[in-house]
């Protein structure tokens, strides 16, 4: 759909509904790239957030440059507590390219975000699926991080709206 070249971020809480809405953005726009922190992480054997993070969030800032540079648009979901800084290299880099980003947030109530994480990890456990953090104290460092640093970017609420019509409302944001 989209012509325009764009950076998105989607900030927002673990298990805000940010994968979910990814996944309803791209299949309906070319050319599109989403910067997955999860993807880069998980190509580390033993990967360990205060140890590896840097080296991840790094890697996949060359790969956005060169991404742009092919004519790309990006999309990336934050969620990090390191956040606040990739966000900032993003927009210098899209600052060089002529790009504005796009910050959205994607939440829910706190109680159901908890519910949401509480499923996700007995789910891991079922499936031996490794996750970086599984405990509360976990989950609300990461929290914390993301509510200093949503600013007043506009929020979809993902326990009111399904992913396509999150994903509807958050691609009109950038066209």
């Amino acid at each position: 759909m989209s012509k325009k070249q764009f950076i998105l971020i989607l900030n927002g809480p673990v298990c805000g509904g940010k994968t979910s809405a990814v996944k309803a953005i791209m299949p309906k726009y070319e050319r599109v790239f989403e910067l997955s922190q999860n993807a880069i992480k998980w190509l580390i054997s033993d990967y360990t957030p205060d140890r590896d993070r840097e080296a991840v969030q790094e890697s996949l800032l060359l790969v956005a440059e060169k991404m742009l540079e092919s004519g790309m648009s990006l999309i990336l979901e934050g969620g990090s507590v390191t956040q606040a800084a990739m966000n900032k290299r993003l927009e210098e880099i899209g600052r060089n390219h002529g790009i504005e980003v796009t910050y959205v947030n994607i939440e829910a109530p706190l109680d159901v975000l908890k519910e949401r994480f509480a499923l996700r990890v007995k789910n891991a456990a079922e499936t031996n699926k490794k996750l970086s953090f599984t405990d509360d104290k976990g989950y609300m460092e990461r929290y914390d991080a993301y509510l200093a640093l949503k600013g007043n970017a506009p929020i979809i609420d993902s326990s009111i709206y399904s992913a396509e019509e999150a994903a509807s409302e958050i691609m009109a944001l950038v066209q």
